[in-house]
């Protein structure tokens, strides 16, 4: 069930991700621009998400700031600011 959510909502992040000429998506599964983004994780995850986060914003010469960390009823989702 877990997997199915999770690859369910990586489905739509990854739509979002075309929707504005702005926003980047990657391999790790990171959706945003220069100013941060959001990635989903998993269950032991966290490191992986974030070294995601840091690259993402590593590529715009900026550092990244965990901002909020949604729980599994809401998704499992992690944003970031780029700074």
């Amino acid at each position: 069930m877990r997997i199915a959510m999770i690859t369910a909502l990586a489905a739509c992040l990854a739509g979002c991700a075309g929707a504005g000429s702005s926003d980047t998506g990657s391999a790790q599964g990171v959706v945003g621009n220069e100013r941060g983004g959001k990635i989903p994780y998993q269950d032991g995850g966290m490191s992986t998400a974030m070294n995601a986060a840091t690259a993402h914003c590593k590529s715009f010469g900026k550092k990244a700031q965990i901002t909020k960390m949604s729980p599994l009823s809401e998704g499992m989702e992690l944003a970031f600011e780029c700074n």
